[in-house]
């Protein structure tokens, strides 16, 4: 998870701030028959300011090969979205992936299959942009959700 954690420092979304809004967007998890619904670990306004960190990374267990649903509510939908992927190949290497921005209102649920069935799954974030955009032109992170996976 650690290493999932430096992704978010590396990724095109950045974190600034400290204190929460009220209304707190979940994000819900399905694999291997068991579902958990995320609230953020943490978020900002609307433009990336006044954030704090609010829960520590929920935990799901899903075994080698197996698939994860994942679905954001409306308010993330509607917005930009991107999920981050942390897994091992079955020769041992790590690698993060993800899946790019997903949102505008077209994309509310996605499937996250890793490439081979002995590929296990360690951690998975869901990256909300805010409006506000760096210098680069990239988008300024409002929130995020965090899940540790166990086998």
């Amino acid at each position: 998870m650690r290493r999932l954690a430096s992704v978010i420092a590396a990724s095109v979304l950045v974190l600034t701030g400290c204190a929460l809004p009220r209304h707190y967007p979940e994000v819900t998890f399905h694999a291997n028959g068991k579902t958990i619904r995320v609230e953020p670990a943490v978020y900002c306004d609307i433009e990336g300011n006044n954030c704090a960190e609010r829960t520590k990374p929920a935990q799901l267990k899903v075994p080698a090969g197996k698939v994860v649903q994942i679905s954001v509510d409306g308010q993330l939908a509607d917005g930009l979205w991107e999920a981050v992927f942390l897994y091992k190949k079955a020769n041992g290497e790590q690698t993060t992936t993800g899946t790019g921005l997903l949102g505008k209102g077209e994309n509310f649920t996605y499937t996250l299959a890793l490439p081979d069935k002995g590929d296990q799954l360690q951690g998975i974030e869901v990256h909300e942009a805010a409006a506000a955009v760096l210098d680069t032109g990239q988008p300024l992170l409002r929130g995020y959700w965090a899940v540790e996976v166990t086998n």
